[in-house]
């Protein structure tokens, strides 16, 4: 371990979320590798957010509190990014918990080689009830099956970079309001950066408690893909797959027959397909009843996707200037 470690700078947004935002920083005071400051950019909060944070500065001075009224969330980083005073630049998001060693591990691969430039960390659910479990083993990368370094693009949730590699890639884009760090992660590989996984460096994150809210929260990631067209050939098929059941259903209206085929294409795409999943889920959770539970989580997530997805490909066409011509120069950069 080097004698001087370099400054870490630990940055998050928050909107009127008081118990996350809580949660979250006092994860951070706990941490055996301390920040060097933690900067907190508050979206404007109505709520008792800005007084939670307010508390938690004055027993950590380490904390600084921005606002910054309605800007989005990679607006939001961007600006704390701007004026952290760290070579390295951490990320969570309020509502997650870091481990006592988070911050030590993430930042571990920039003291061992100072070549280092991106490290993604990891992160596993927190649930407080089966529907969350469920939902944090179907849909979390890395909670049923490991994740592939060499691929995996981390969440703001748990990652850190050089302040350097930010300027370099542009910030994050500020121009989408959802998946803004999905595209962040390949402006940075396109850019060949040092990428490093620590997957050891671990945030707990919370999964949706209720079906209104997973169905919001990925409706919500389908918009950014539609901005972005990232994952556009398994919407493509998701879309085929749909569309050829609404003709056969229809079909069964006027010709019997097709009532079966439309039966079959059901089990086929809805449920045979999600079957291996809902099954080790079920083994994993050691509940029967998480096996049809996760089914509907995952026909929710999925035709909430779909949904988002439409709505954002509908909004990239009609303004191609924001999601076609800025994302080619983000990425050609």
């Amino acid at each position: 371990m080097p004698l001087f470690r370099r400054a870490v700078s630990v940055v998050l947004t928050v909107r009127n979320d008081p118990v996350g935002c809580r949660a979250v920083l006092d994860s951070l005071a706990r941490q055996t590798r301390r920040p060097d400051e933690i900067i907190v950019v508050d979206g404007g909060s109505t709520d008792d957010t800005p007084n939670v944070i307010r508390k938690a500065s004055r027993a950590n001075p380490r904390i600084r509190m921005m606002t910054a009224p309605g800007v989005n969330i990679a607006r939001g980083r961007n600006i704390g990014i701007e004026s952290a005073g760290s070579e390295i630049i951490a990320t969570t998001d309020s509502g997650c918990r870091a481990e006592p060693n988070w911050l030590e591990r993430l930042t571990a691969p920039f003291e061992e080689d100072p070549a280092v430039e991106f490290v993604a960390g990891f992160y596993r659910m927190d649930s407080h009830s089966l529907l969350e479990e469920v939902v944090g083993l179907a849909t979390m990368p890395g909670q049923l099956d490991p994740v592939r370094p060499e691929t995996f693009n981390p969440s703001a949730r748990s990652v850190a970079y050089t302040k350097n590699v930010w300027s370099r890639a542009g910030g994050l884009p500020e121009w989408l309001g959802f998946s803004e760090d999905t595209l962040f992660d390949h402006r940075v590989r396109r850019m060949n950066a040092n990428w490093q996984f620590a997957g050891d460096a671990i945030v707990c994150w919370r999964p949706r408690s209720t079906l209104k809210a997973i169905a919001r929260q990925f409706y919500n990631y389908g918009t950014g893909r539609g901005h972005t067209q990232i994952g556009k050939a398994d919407f493509a098929y998701n879309i085929r797959n749909l569309l050829l059941m609404l003709l056969v259903l229809g079909a069964s209206l006027v010709t019997p027959w097709a009532t079966a085929i439309a039966i079959a294409l059901f089990v086929y795409f809805y449920v045979w397909t999600f079957h291996g999943k809902a099954a080790r889920v079920a083994e994993e959770t050691r509940r029967r009843s998480a096996y049809p539970l996760c089914l509907l989580v995952m026909w929710i997530v999925l035709f909430s996707n779909l949904a988002g997805y439409c709505v954002g490909s509908v909004a990239r066409r009609k303004d191609r200037d924001r999601f076609v011509k800025r994302m080619e120069e983000y990425l050609a950069a």
